[in-house]
C-alpha cells in the first residue's frame, strides 16, 4: 500500500499555518480601531442606525483580504502536501536466474502536480472567502446591537458606547478593548462583566472570578469595592472590561485560525486527489480516506467515533450529529460550527499504489 502521513506530522504542518491566519485576523481589528471616527460612531447610536456603524467601521472584503490571502496561502500548502503523498516511483521484484528477488525501480506511474487554478480550487477559495467575510460582519452586527443594548440598559451616553464598541485610547498611545472582532457570545460577555462591576451587588461581583480571560491583577481592586459593597469606579471598569475583551480578541483569533487553517488544508488535500484521478494517474478505487482524529478530551464526541473510518474518496464522512463531511471542515454539505469551529482533526489519504502499478504494466 502507498505510505501516509500521520495525523500527528499532519496536524504540525496545520498548527504552523495557525499563526499567519491569526495575525491577519488581529491586524484587520487593530486597523478599524485605529482609525474609527468615534464622534460619527456616537452620532449614529444616538441615531440608532446600527447598520451605518458597521459602515463606518469598514469592516468588509477589501479590510479582510489580508486574511482570505492567509487562507489562500493554508491551502497552497494543502495542495502541495497532498502531491506529497502520493509517491512517483514504486518499487517492484522479479525473479532473477539465481531464484531469488531483486528489487529494481519502475517507470512512474503517478506524476502528480496540484493545479491551483483549476476551476474547482479557485471556487472554492472564492466561496470560502466570500463566507468566512460574511459571517464575521455578520456577527459584528449582532454583537453591535447587544452592546447598545447593554448601554441604553446602564444609562451610558453615545460617546461611552462608542467607546465601548471601537476601544479606549491606552498609555500606549493605541486602541485597546472594545468588542470588535469578538464572537456575539464574547461580546455579551464583556458586557455582563461592565454590568456586574458596576451593580455594586457583591453576589454579582463575584462572578467576575468565574471568568477566565480576565486580567487577575484586577481582583484585588474587585475584592475591596466588594467589601465595601461599592461598584467599582467607571474608569476602571473600562480598564478591566477593556482587558478581559483584548484577550477575548485573542482567542477569537486562535480559534479562527485554528479552524481556517484545519478546513484549507484538508480541502486543498481533497482537491490534490482529485486532480490526480482526473489526470488519468490514479483510479479513484485506488484512493482510501480515513477519519483521523486526536483523540484527546477535547475531541468532540462525534468526531472520536469517526475516527479510523474508512471510506472512498469521493464519499461523505456522516456523524452522530448528522452533518455530512467530505472531509474534517468541510461546510459544502451542510455542516455547522457543532462540528467545524476549533476541529483539529485531519483526514488520513491511503494509495494502493501496488494496485495501480500493476494496473499500468
Amino acid at each position: 500500500m502507498g505510505r501516509r502521513t500521520s495525523h500527528r506530522k499532519l496536524a504540525q504542518l496545520i498548527e504552523a499555518l495557525e499563526p499567519a491566519i491569526r495575525d491577519a485576523f488581529l491586524a484587520a481589528i487593530r486597523s478599524v480601531r485605529e482609525r474609527a471616527p468615534v464622534s460619527v460612531i456616537a452620532d449614529l447610536i444616538e441615531a440608532g442606525r446600527v447598520d451605518d456603524v458597521l459602515l463606518v467601521l469598514g469592516i468588509d472584503t477589501a479590510l479582510l483580504s489580508p486574511l482570505s490571502e492567509s487562507v489562500r496561502a493554508a491551502f497552497v500548502a494543502g495542495g502541495a502536501q497532498g502531491v506529497a503523498e502520493m509517491p512517483a516511483i514504486q518499487v517492484a521484484l522479479r525473479p532473477v536466474i539465481t531464484g531469488s528477488y531483486a528489487a529494481r525501480p519502475v517507470s512512474p506511474v503517478l506524476r502528480a502536480s496540484f493545479d491551483l487554478f483549476n476551476p474547482r480550487a479557485q471556487s472554492w477559495l472564492a466561496n470560502h472567502s466570500s463566507q468566512l467575510v460574511t459571517h464575521i460582519v455578520g456577527e459584528q452586527r449582532t454583537a453591535i446591537q447587544q452592546v447598545l443594548s447593554t448601554g441604553m440598559q446602564l444609562g451610558r451616553n453615545p460617546r461611552q458606547t462608542a467607546l465601548d464598541i471601537v476601544g479606549r485610547i491606552g498609555e500606549t498611545g493605541r486602541r485597546s478593548g472594545g468588542i470588535v472582532g469578538l464572537t456575539p457570545q464574547q461580546a455579551q460577555y464583556v458586557s455582563n462583566m461592565r454590568a456586574d462591576l458596576a451593580s455594586g451587588n457583591p453576589r454579582l461581583m463575584a462572578r467576575y472570578f468565574k471568568r477566565d480571560r480576565r486580567d487577575k491583577r484586577f481582583d484585588a481592586q474587585v475584592r475591596k469595592a466588594m467589601e465595601a459593597g461599592k461598584p467599582v469606579s467607571q474608569a476602571s471598569i473600562d480598564k478591566i472590561a477593556g482587558r478581559y475583551s483584548d484577550r477575548l480578541l485573542q482567542l477569537r483569533g486562535e480559534n479562527i485560525a485554528r479552524t481556517e487553517s484545519m478546513s484549507a488544508f484538508n480541502a486543498a488535500r481533497q482537491e490534490s486527489f482529485r486532480q490526480a484521478v482526473e489526470s488519468g494517474g490514479l483510479r479513484p478505487e485506488h484512493v482510501r480516506k480515513g477519519w483521523g482524529a486526536t483523540g484527546d478530551d477535547r475531541t468532540r464526541h462525534s468526531h472520536a467515533e469517526l475516527n479510523g473510518m474508512e471510506i472512498g474518496l469521493e464519499d461523505l464522512f456522516v456523524a452522530t450529529t448528522g452533518a455530512r463531511m467530505l472531509y474534517p471542515g468541510d461546510t459544502e454539505h451542510g455542516a455547522g460550527a457543532e462540528d467545524v469551529a476549533g476541529c483539529r482533526c485531519t483526514a488520513m489519504y491511503r494509495v494502493d499504489m501496488i494496485a495501480a502499478t500493476l494496473e499500468q504494466r
